[in-house]
């Protein structure tokens, strides 16, 4: 079992399931997630996290960005500017287990999920 977390957030990986293998949650709020929506809810938090590190430089002062980016089932959208971001995803119900989900991380914790989200990638924990 892989278990991140800080406060406002976590993410524990347990192989040994077979179906819902991986928890996201947040401070009032978890969702488990199949091996298939966990993968590509981190390819598009890192594909979304490096298209805002690209603009933020960007803006000025107090400017806003909103960036959004959908790949089945999720569609994620991340609010910010040059000091920080917000992040919401929805799930969309879909496929085997018709479910579907909003889920929120606040400007405080987002980078801190980001960086989780990067080394459980860059250690082949999917």
């Amino acid at each position: 079992m892989i278990k991140k977390e800080g406060p406002g957030w976590r993410i524990i990986f347990d192989s040994s399931r077979d179906n819902f293998s991986t928890l996201i949650g947040g401070e009032d709020w978890a969702i488990e997630l199949n091996k298939s929506e966990w993968k590509t809810l981190v390819e598009i938090i890192i594909e979304l996290c490096d298209q805002y590190k690209l603009v933020k430089e960007q803006l000025m002062g107090e400017e806003d960005i909103t960036l959004e980016l959908e790949r089945r089932p999720w569609l994620a959208i991340l609010k910010g500017d040059q000091y920080g971001w917000n992040l919401r995803l929805i799930l969309s119900a879909s496929g085997l287990f018709n479910r579907g989900a909003e889920v929120y991380w606040p400007r405080d914790v987002t980078k801190h999920v980001e960086n989780a989200m990067r080394t459980m990638w860059d250690s082949d924990y999917l």
